[in-house]
């Protein structure tokens, strides 16, 4: 595995397998005043801003250790080295599973996906990440290992640093080991997507399931080329012009889920959808693992959290300004449930990107909400911080990172206000 990042290469690469190897390659670090960036399965360690030290990486990928799993409590506890994919493969053998989703499961990690607080699309129903995790063991810049919340679910145990860890991006402490409750698998998933020519009729669909009876684990609305790929992914045939892609999951028992399947397609239909599916396991395998892929593929993504009617507006107005509509494939997915949507594009080269990121970066700060540019080239890095503006917030956070790392070792620079 390579472990350049944003034009810096360390001098050296740190390999733990156990928590007293980690510890000792911390203090190792913090004893020669070097700086450090702890790697996971990679798949986020761009998101954040261009280190101003990089001297050693701490590769975790073998920091795996034993899946400590109480199915009678619901809980597990796992190292930061296993991955979200064979995490769940251990807990659904016992029928259950990790109460949210991230990208590219078969290689994000536990570490790297609590310390980035990775988003998901069951966040419509389940929250994020920083919901389920009850206890955190991390090790500091000098080596020290501490630890926060507990096993249980029920538990007093100490200030809960495991949440202020949680979305930190590994500058306050390396994230060792997390406990997550957990929920039951359902019986039967099914996906529906239906594509409409009108954005607002399938806004106004979308969020009848969001106040509705029941909520769907997952309810996204996709518009631009994004939404004719996933159409095309599940199996069916795009239309030629600009479409309107509802993406609802419903899960539970099997005379449950066929009745909100029937709820969904009867309300699509009725709302003027101009075709629907009911996808199978492949089919939906493909069509969210497209929407994925979109992100993954642009050249600039930007995540924006608000409440839902905000992040709605905020997306569609990107998506047509004029300094923006002609800058490549542009496209938004917005999780209703969660009030998040990741505006997507992929300009023709670096200046074009940096000119959209401007006008995004601005139009969205006018908004009440925060974002992060999640996927840009350097040069966009170079200019801005890519971390939406804290306020006053920033001094609290600066005091919070000399306390728990002093010398500066861990990430340096690469976390909102460039800590």
């Amino acid at each position: 595995m390579s472990h350049s990042l944003d034009g810096f290469t360390p001098t050296s690469v740190e390999n733990p397998e156990t928590l007293e190897g980690l510890s000792n390659s911390l203090a190792k670090i913090h004893g020669a005043s070097l700086s450090a960036v702890p790697w996971g399965g990679g798949t986020r360690i761009g998101v954040g801003n261009v280190p101003s030290g990089y001297d050693v990486a701490i590769d975790l990928s073998s920091f795996t250790g034993e899946i400590e799993h109480e199915p009678g409590d619901m809980t597990v506890i796992a190292n930061a080295g296993v991955t979200i994919g064979r995490l769940n493969d251990v807990l659904a053998a016992e029928g259950q599973r990790l109460a949210f989703e991230v990208g590219n499961p078969a290689n994000a990690t536990v570490g790297g996906s609590v310390a980035s607080n990775a988003p998901g699309h069951r966040q419509s129903s389940t929250g994020g990440i920083r919901d389920w995790v009850i206890g955190m063991q991390t090790v500091l810049a000098d080596g020290t290992v501490t630890k926060s919340g507990g096993r249980v679910v029920k538990n007093v145990q100490g200030y809960e640093m495991h949440r202020l860890n949680t979305g930190a991006f590994g500058t306050l402490g390396v994230i060792s080991q997390v406990a997550f409750k957990l929920l039951p698998l359902p019986a039967e998933q099914q996906t529906i997507i239906a594509w409409f020519d009108e954005h607002d009729t399938a806004r106004e669909v979308g969020m009848r399931f969001v106040n509705g009876l029941f909520m769907p684990e997952a309810i996204t609305l996709v518009s631009g080329p994004a939404a004719n790929k996933v159409i095309s992914a599940s199996g069916e045939s795009a239309p030629a012009e600009r479409t309107y892609v509802l993406m609802a999951r419903v899960g539970g028992g099997i005379r449950a889920v066929e009745r909100q399947v029937n709820e969904v397609v009867g309300a699509m239909g009725a709302q003027g959808a101009i075709g629907y599916a009911v996808l199978s396991d492949d089919a939906t395998a493909h069509a969210w693992n497209e929407l994925d892929g979109v992100v993954y593929t642009a050249g600039l993504a930007v995540r924006f959290i608000s409440r839902t009617s905000v992040a709605l507006n905020a997306a569609r107005d990107i998506e047509s300004h004029p300094a923006i509509i002609d800058a490549g494939s542009v496209s938004s997915i917005a999780d209703l449930g969660f009030g998040s949507s990741t505006i997507t594009a992929t300009p023709p080269d670096d200046e074009t990107v940096l000119r959209v990121a401007r006008t995004i970066r601005e139009k969205l700060s006018e908004k009440p909400g925060s974002y992060v540019i999640e996927k840009c080239p350097l040069n966009v890095k170079q200019d801005m911080d890519v971390f939406s503006d804290v306020g006053s917030s920033i001094d609290l956070m600066r005091r919070i990172k000399a306390e728990y790392d002093p010398t500066n070792t861990l990430n340096p620079g690469r976390f909102a206000g460039k800590i």
